[in-house]
Order: structure tokens, then sequence, then C-alpha cells
């Protein structure tokens, strides 16, 4: 062919066409006028700017990939095939598809390649992609599922995940059980119903709206309510595009609302109880129920104007009580409870009694609704007496005010000579009226730290003597103007005048500071105690005393608890925070009064990960505001004491409870830890508590309970923990020393205390306590244990360092998230007990 037409040919060609040395640079030895016009570049321009390199124009984040490409491919031989980019003499960057082959030519290897520009089918590509993935994004952040349906068949054209996430199964699982045909799911008792109204709305070509409910992968039924329209499909079949929405909660509320009116309708008929609700804006009155045949004229109480007419039927005495409370309560979120008389259709005075709740419908303190409950309760005069002095005592500010109503705030205290607390109040008010502009006062209350464990352990004679030692503190910090009281059992106020602050901080350090006193039976052994004291100064616009006082056991409270001796100065973030710590442990003891503690497994292994040889029990509570409550947090409220003494008994009957249904059904067991504090150990008649949980009512072998007790609490050891220490080891329950290392009483510990084992934990194995110094201890240590007999676990191993540490000092069991996390009961009945069943077997 003539030079000049294979010239021309080339020109009106689609491709551009070069040949290029096979060399790294792939330098271009001849190219067609269409491969510089791609990269707008005459032929000089581009070997003047580029040296003929091919390679110079891609962009410098796929010359490798490039050549890699071309070397991967020329070396498996054939065609070489590479997509990539450049950048034109414009700055723009486009695509370039080149094929080339390699072919010997004048005795050298060359490549002959053609070369498309690309760049608009890429940009296309990428543009539909980009689409798809809104469209993706669109109809997955749509809270419910989308899908798209053919509806002679009911396949599934198109599904967002949120549909397999209503479903239960993953797309893969979906297709497999049902070959993405949505009608498979559907429950069999809303079959008809559903394919009676695709049936409808295909025939009227109208909108789909309906519910029906769908069955789960785990089998759990779930409420949907489909709204849909028909769109157009190329092949001409009704095709609809639906949103499924989740209405299970909806429909559960709905189904529990129908109960709970059907269930009152007959109960409230049954005990003749009427329910009223009165709309304080509507000023209206409605009821159901009824008190019985007995009374009908409060069928006729319908607004506010009928009230008088019905408080004709109260006996006279009640009818300002009831005025009264009812505009309590429409004044004031709240609730009351009273029996009144009021007459029956026969004109006898009937006892009534009738519960008001008041409450805003935006949580205020102003209230929009009254419930109120009436029922007849004859023969119970006087509970309304009784409930009203409850309610007074539970709505009393705080132990002070409660103690000034007492009549012991008025008697002489005999053990520590001060003033009775009536004859402080009296005492400290005239002072504090008759202060000078320039006089600074303070009040202090203040209590000892676990005053309780003295008083158990070593008897009222010694406990009061530490009162007397407190008392005399007290006394010898205070001015003249000073005046000190004990109001109840280890619990002082002190109202104390000071020049500076400077003298103030003086004399609290005195006040705080750890004291001690000898025991009788041995002179030569003193008895540590510490304080917590709250202190508030008193401002000049101040002049109700009970509430300075308050504030000044606000403060006390805020550090309750904590150990050692401290002081705290009330201020106004005090009284901000609501003390949160009191309200979780109130949350906490209703957890464990309502059985809410939830309890998990975490799995003990021993060698090899599948050796399962036990487990430690974790208690976890959840608050009202979401937040889970595990092990450590729980432990620090718990030796706050009080209502938290039964938690670990309670988490103990709980497990005890599984562990005991588990061995019935026939599953081998594994011995199971609890946590315990040294103030639980220390109850009174713990031993026979934990034997009549594990052994009487759960008939639970004492070797399968293992309880753990954390070497700090070890440090202040009394006579009555390690007695009970003691028979439990010796009844065979295990005993173990946990945190075991962390504080100073590790080695006096197992000298002194019939203990099966000791427990390490992982989150002290870290870069600076793993040196060769401490491995030689730890491990020396160890050695010592096990010639004792003792067991060794180290328990919170995360991470392949603290694993390796604890084998080296000799460890032989482990827990922790390295191995397997704390488990649900069910989760680990399933994959740890029954396995060990089928061994069994």
């Amino acid at each position: 062919m003539d030079g000049k037409i294979f010239e021309k040919l080339i020109d009106v060609s689609e491709c551009a066409f070069f040949i290029s040395k096979s060399g790294g640079d792939m330098e271009i030895t001849y190219a067609s006028r269409k491969f510089y016009s791609m990269l707008q570049y005459s032929k000089e321009e581009f070997e003047e700017k580029y040296n003929n390199s091919l390679m110079a124009v891609i962009l410098p984040e796929e010359k490798q990939k490039v050549k890699n490409l071309i070397a991967r491919q020329f070396a498996a031989g054939g065609i070489v095939k590479v997509e990539c980019r450049v950048k034109r003499k414009d700055g723009t960057i486009a695509w370039l598809a080149i094929s080339a082959k390699s072919i010997l030519h004048m005795m050298e290897n060359k490549f002959f390649c053609s070369c498309q520009d690309v760049t608009k089918s890429k940009n296309n590509v990428e543009s539909v992609f980009k689409a798809k993935h809104e469209i993706d994004v669109i109809a997955n952040s749509i809270p419910g599922g989308v899908i798209k349906i053919r509806m002679k068949d009911m396949k599934i054209l198109y599904a967002n995940d949120g549909y397999f996430m209503l479903s239960g199964y993953s797309r893969a699982e979906f297709h497999i059980n049902f070959g993405d045909y949505c009608d498979r799911i559907i429950h069999p008792s809303d079959m008809k119903m559903v394919m009676s109204t695709f049936g409808t709305t295909v025939e009227n070509h109208g909108l789909l709206g309906f519910e029906h409910r769908l069955l789960g992968k785990m089998g759990h039924t779930k409420w949907v309510y489909v709204n849909g329209r028909k769109i157009d499909d190329e092949s001409g079949d009704d095709v609809y595009l639906c949103v499924l929405m989740d209405i299970t909660s909806r429909k559960i509320m709905e189904a529990e609302f129908e109960e709970n009116a059907r269930r009152f309708k007959y109960v409230s008929e049954y005990l003749k109880e009427a329910m009223w609700t009165y709309d304080i804006n509507e000023k209206k009155f409605s009821m159901s129920g009824s008190l019985g045949e007995a009374f009908s004229e409060e069928k006729f109480l319908n607004t506010w104007d009928d009230l008088p007419d019905i408080l004709e039927l109260f006996h006279p005495d009640d009818v300002e009580i009831f005025e009264k409370r009812i505009k309590e309560r429409v004044e004031k979120a709240g609730s009351s409870r009273y029996i009144y008389r009021i007459r029956d259709n026969s004109a006898l005075f009937r006892n009534v009694e009738i519960c008001a709740v008041s409450v805003s419908d935006d949580g205020g303190e102003k209230p929009d609704k009254i419930y109120s409950v009436a029922r007849i309760v004859d023969m119970v005069d006087g509970i309304s007496t009784v409930l009203d002095k409850e309610r007074d005592e539970i709505s009393g500010q705080n132990k002070l005010v409660n103690m000034a109503k007492s009549a012991q705030a008025k008697a002489e205290d005999n053990i520590t000579s001060l003033m009775p607390y009536a004859s402080f109040m009296n005492a400290a008010e005239k002072i504090l009226s008759g202060r000078k502009d320039d006089e600074h006062y303070a009040l202090v209350c203040a209590d000892i730290n676990e005053f309780r464990k003295f008083s158990h352990n070593y008897g009222f004679s010694i406990s009061n003597r530490i009162l007397e030692e407190f008392s005399k503190t007290l006394l010898a910090n205070l001015a003249q103007d000073g005046v000190c009281s004990r109001v109840d059992g280890d619990y002082f106020v002190v109202l104390l005048k000071y020049e500076h602050h400077k003298d103030l901080l003086k004399m609290m350090s005195s006040m705080v500071k750890s004291r001690n006193v000898a025991s009788e039976e041995d002179k030569e052994v003193n008895i540590e105690f510490g304080t917590t004291t709250g202190i508030y100064l008193v401002q000049e616009t101040d002049c109700e005393l009970l509430e300075m006082l308050e504030k000044a056991d606000m403060a006390r409270r805020s550090i309750k608890g904590l150990r050692g001796n401290h002081y705290a100065i009330y201020t106004e973030d005090l009284k901000s925070e609501q003390f949160k710590e009191e309200d979780v442990i109130e949350q906490i003891h209703d957890a464990v009064r309502n059985h809410d503690i939830e309890i998990c497994y975490m799995p003990r292994i021993c060698g090899d990960k599948d050796n399962i040889v036990g487990c430690k029990a974790v208690p976890r509570v959840q608050l009202k505001d979401g937040q889970v409550l595990e092990s450590d947090d729980l432990m620090r409220l718990i030796e706050r004491g009080g209502k938290l003494n039964s938690f670990a008994l309670a988490t103990l009957s709980l497990v005890c409870c599984s562990v005991g249904a588990w061995k019935k059904m026939g599953n081998k067991i594994v011995p199971f830890s609890i946590e315990m504090t040294a103030s639980e150990l220390s109850d009174k008649n713990i031993v026979k508590k934990i034997d009549d949980i594990v052994v009487k009512q759960n008939g639970i072998e004492p070797e399968n309970v293992i309880i753990e007790i954390q070497e700090r609490y070890l440090a202040d050891m009394t006579t009555v923990l390690e007695m009970a220490i003691e028979e439990l080891c010796a009844r065979g329950y295990k005993v173990i020393i946990s945190r075991f290392g962390t504080d100073h009483t590790a080695v006096h510990s197992i000298r002194k205390l019939s203990v099966t084992g000791i427990k390490f934990h992982g989150e002290y194995f870290n870069k600076y306590m793993t040196s060769k110094k401490e491995c030689i201890i730890l491990s020396k240590t160890v050695e010592m244990a096990k010639s004792l007999g003792l067991t060794v676990t180290c328990g919170g191993i995360h991470t392949p360092m603290q694993e390796e540490f604890a084998k080296k000092i000799g460890c032989e069991m482990f827990e922790g998230d390295m191995y397997y996390g704390a488990v649900r009961s069910n989760v680990f009945e399933k994959c740890f007990l029954e396995s060990k069943a089928k061994e069994t077997n």
C-alpha cells in the first residue's frame, strides 16, 4: 500500500498509533498525528519537552503501576493492555487505553501500540457508579426497607440493606434460602390477605398501603407497614417500588394497651375500683370502672363545676381535706393518698381510698392532668394517718431535719458529754443572729469512717472511746464562741469561729488527722480511725440554720467513702451536681431489689484456649441513662456500704440459680468465681448465707465456688474477715486473693490467711512493670505459692505481651478478652457447657 494512503488511513482512524522502545521510559520512535493531538502537543513540542518519553506524561502516582503491568504482561507474552491517566498540555487529565505488542524490528524489540482516548467512557462509568452509590445511600438512609418487586411472582429486583435487616438475613442467606422472592417470609396467617391486596392494587393500578407480619431469621415476628406505587419497567411487567417500615414496637404497645384496658375493665369491676382522669386545662373529668352498684352519684361528675355537688357526699370533716389535696395536685405535680368517708346510695358513709397523681405533659412542675383511682376500703380506719406519717418521713431533707424532730435531740450525751442537738441549735442560732460584719463562722458536719466496723469487730467499749477521742479533738479546735454536738451515732456538728481562711484550714487539718485508741486486750495495739468532714462558710445573707447545716452535710456526702481522712468545703457546684453517685447507688439498689442485674461469664482457660476450666461471674447493671456499670465500678460503689451490702449475695444467688439449673439439665459445670468486698465478707452470718444459697437452695458443691477478694481489702484486715475466710475454706469453698501484688500485703496475706489461690491482673503487666527484677520477684512468689499448694491465675489478659509475661512468671490459668470476652448466660451455656456435656457422653 502506498505510504501516503496508509498515512491518511491512520489519520481517519479512531485510534492513535505509535512505536516505542521497550525501555522503562517507553521512548517513542514514531507516532501518528492523532497521538499528539490527544495530548494537545505538536511533534516538535513533545520531543522538546519530554524527549519523546511516554512515561513523562503519565501521572506520577500511576507510573509505577503502569511499569509493573507492562512487565508482568510482557513476561507472560501476548498483547500488553494498559489504562492510565496522562496530563495534557492544557493541564487537564485524560484516560488512555493502550494496546501494545512487542515485535522485533531492525534487530531491536519495539512496542507497536494503538492508543485510544477513553476519558468520556471512564467519566460515564464513574457517573453511573456515583449515581448508583447515591441511590444506595438514599435508600439505605430510609429508616426501613426499600424493595422493587415484580408483582406477578413477587421477585425482588432491588432491595436496600434495611430490608435484609428487617428479615434478619444477610443478602447471601436470603438468596440461598428464598431465591430473592419476598413472599417466602410473609407470615402464613397474613399470606392470603397480602396476595389479595397485591392483586386488587395491580388490577386498579392503585397505591399500596397496608400492614402485615414478617417471619425473621430466628423465628421472630415483625410487623411492617408497606407503602408502594407502580413504576415503569422496560419489560412491561407490573413492578412496584415499596417502602417497608418496622412498626413492631407500635403494635406491641397497641396490644399492651388493649390488654391493659381489657384487664382493667374486668379487675376494676371485680375490685370495685374507678379510675378518674381530670384535664386541668379543659376542666373536664372522665371515668372508667365503677365503685359498684352502691355508688352512682359519681357518674354525674363531668366538669369542675359539678364538683360542689359531689362534695356534698363527703363527710363534713373530710371535705376541707379533699379540697386541699386536689388543689395541691392542680397547682403542683406530685401524688397524694387518703381515705375519705363518702355516702353511698343508702346514705351510709363508706371508707373510700383515693390515690391521685398529677403530671405534666412536658415534664415541668405545672401539671396538666390528674390521674386518680378510687376504691372501697371498709374497716381500715387510721390507715391515712400512717400513710401521711410515712410520706413525711420520706420527704424529710436528711437525718439532721429528722433528728431535730426527735426526742433524742433533747437528750444528754452520756458518752461524749457534749450538749444535746436541740441545745446546739438554739445556741448556734443565737450566736449567728448576733454576729458582727467582720466576724467569720463555719458550720462543720463530720462522721467517723466505717464506724460500724469498730463496734462490730471490737465491741462498744472501743467504739465509745473513739467517740470520746474525736469529741476531744473537736472541742480542742473550738474558739470561745464555738459550740459542738453529737447528733446521732458517730455524726457530729460544729459551729466555729475563725479569723482568716488560713486559720480555718489549719483547724480542719488538725480535725481530720488520723487518730487511734489502744485496744483493751492489748495496750500495745493501737486502733486507727479516720473521719470525713464537710464545711460550710456562713455568708452574711444566711439566716436559716438548717439550710446551712444541710450544705455542710452536702459537702461531707460528696467525699463520703473515699479512703483516708478528707474534708470538703461547700460550693454551689455541689448543689447543682445533685450527687449523681448517690443516685447511681439508689439505682443499683433498685436493680438488686428488682432482680435487674445482668450476669455475664468470662471463661477461664488452662494451657490450650479450648480447655475451659472455669469462669468468672461478671455482674452488670444498666442505669437509666443507658450507661452500663461493670465489676470495677460496682466494686467501688459497693464499698460505700449501706444499701449495697446485699449486692454480692444477690449476684451469687442469680449465678447459683443458673448454675444449679445447668447442673440439673445434665451439663458438666465448671467452677465459677465471684468477687466480694471486705465489708460483704464481714457481714453477720455471711458464711451461713453463702452456704444456704450455694448448697441448700441450688445443690452446688462448695468446691465449684471461688470467692475472689482483692488484695487491697486485706490491708485493713479484721478478725471477722479472717474468720470468715477460714470458715469458707474449711467448708470447701475456694478463696483466692485477686489483683495480687498490687498492695503491700501480698506475702503477708498468703502467710496468714487460709486462701486457696492467688490471681494477678494483666493491667499491671505493662512496659514499666515487666523488668527483669519484677520478673524474678514475681516468679519466686509464684514458685512459693505453688509450693504451698495454691493455684495461680492471671486475669485481665488483653495483649500478647501480658500473656507472655504471665506465663513467664508461672501462671497456670488465664482470663481476658484476648481469649474470650464476658458473654451472656445463654451464650456461655450453649458454647461452653453443652460442649462439655457432649464430651462427657
